[in-house]
């Protein structure tokens, strides 16, 4: 139904801009912890997404997944574009994401 097709194109979407370069303006350049922000923020809406679908089902599997997908993403970046590359500090921040998205949302449902 209409969960799985917005579950898809979170994913999707959290793919792709990973993938993209970022733009080359000077004010980018100056914020570079607005990166980490990004990633963080995409992860917290995508775990917050699937944890109002799951509720309390799987939970240690659900972000355990969440955290390999980005983890995964990172390391594509690294084997597969030629202007990506693999950023600890981008997991990192992806991974806290998870872990407060989960237990924001938690609170809440």
């Amino acid at each position: 139904g209409i969960q799985n097709f917005i579950s898809i194109l979170l994913v999707l979407s959290i793919a792709v801009l990973h993938f993209m370069n970022p733009p080359d303006i000077e004010i980018f350049d100056s914020l570079i912890g607005i990166d980490k922000l990004i990633h963080f923020l995409m992860f917290f809406f995508l775990t917050s997404w699937f944890v109002m679908i799951y509720k309390y089902s799987h939970k240690i599997i659900l972000l355990s997944s969440i955290v390999f997908f980005g983890l995964l993403l990172e390391l594509m970046q690294m084997g597969f574009f030629i202007h990506r590359s693999f950023e600890w500090f981008d997991w990192i921040a992806d991974s806290i994401g998870v872990i407060v998205g989960f237990f924001t949302i938690s609170k809440w449902i």
